[in-house]
């Protein structure tokens, strides 16, 4: 099997040789190939090349197209940093605001040659566009002042949420007209959970944000997609949401904080999942023996005899506190527990 066929396999349960891997920032090991949606030609640094293989953010002190003034104390990129001012800090200003245009010219340069590399590898492409509805809402709105919003004025936020799910909506058709069947997968993030719990109830997130995610992955699906993400935190109460929205991979790099047997419980053989050695309470440590159970139990309870488990790297290690060594033996262990004999 090449990469492709061996994600498509996890994704569908129809039996890889082994789960898919993606240490492609520490050991060029991957069976996925990821490309980024870029910034529009006018806003760009004009001394810098673009292109999709490569993932651009934000320096510090500069403002990103949607208005957001970026700061961070860590040159390395580990840190995204934080967004230090409200682009939206009235409800009266929302008509004054420029939403970005999801098909400026420059957001794919370089995709013809990314998808070309990808195919003679034999990779699976995901694509990915970041802060998919709620992570850019806050950005814009400010943290606090949208959780306040999401109680007190739902009807406002219900339509802000429907803005940036047209915007990712845009992307996915953008991507779809210019990949042409080749982009196999729309991969986006929010972080939805606390250390023990939502951020919002889960019925107001039922109310306002799952029909704009549904609006967000049909489209995916109806252009041949599959879906792909990324949330972290305790978000445990809404995972069956994500199952029944038709996310196809979900990413999660705190296995331990979720809790691996109640998310077996709830979601073992009905999504593949993404999975990292806890970035948190594993990896950090240090400790083989650790880090080599938890490899075997994810392969045993999140995945199937059929499939269903992506192991991952965590590319930011002093953000996290490990070591290239430790990220690394846990590759092996993927390897060494995530061969699949069938049923």
């Amino acid at each position: 099997m090449n990469g492709y066929e061996r994600i498509k396999a996890n994704i569908n349960f129809t039996g890889p040789d082994r789960i898919g891997l993606r240490f492609d920032r520490i050991e060029n090991v991957s069976d996925v190939c990821r490309i980024f949606v870029l910034p529009p030609n006018n806003n760009r640094d004009k001394n810098k090349k673009y292109s999709v293989s490569k993932k651009v953010r934000p320096a510090s002190g500069e403002y990103d197209e949607w208005g957001c003034l970026w700061e961070s104390e860590d040159a390395t990129g580990s840190d995204m940093g934080q967004v230090v001012n409200i682009p939206i800090d009235d409800w009266d200003n929302i008509n004054d605001y420029n939403w970005p245009d999801p098909k400026a010219e420059g957001r794919f340069d370089g995709l013809e040659e990314a998808l070309n590399d990808a195919e003679e590898k034999g990779l699976y492409v995901q694509l990915n566009s970041p802060q998919c509805i709620f992570e850019r809402m806050h950005f814009l709105r400010g943290f606090e002042d949208t959780l306040m919003d999401c109680m007190c004025e739902p009807e406002l936020i219900e339509e802000m949420a429907k803005n940036l799910a047209n915007y990712q909506i845009g992307i996915i058709e953008e991507a779809a007209r210019l990949g042409k069947g080749r982009i196999h997968c729309y991969d986006t993030t929010d972080d939805w959970g606390t250390q023990s719990n939502l951020m919002i109830p889960p019925e107001v997130f039922r109310e306002i944000f799952k029909p704009q995610y549904k609006r967000v992955f049909d489209k995916a699906h109806e252009c041949g997609m599959d879906v792909r993400l990324h949330t972290d935190g305790k978000i445990n109460s809404i995972l069956p949401d994500f199952i029944e929205l038709g996310v196809d991979i979900l990413n999660i790099h705190q296995p331990r904080l979720v809790g691996i047997d109640e998310v077996s419980e709830i979601a073992q053989g009905k999504i593949c999942f993404e999975a990292a050695i806890d970035i948190q309470s594993t990896l950090p440590t240090g400790d083989l023996v650790k880090i080599e159970e938890e490899a075997k139990e994810l392969c045993m309870k999140w995945a199937t005899p059929m499939g269903g488990l992506i192991g991952v790297e965590y590319g930011y290690l002093s953000a996290i506190g490990t070591t290239k060594e430790s990220m690394l033996y846990a590759l092996e262990m993927f390897k060494k527990y995530g061969t699949f004999k069938g049923e």
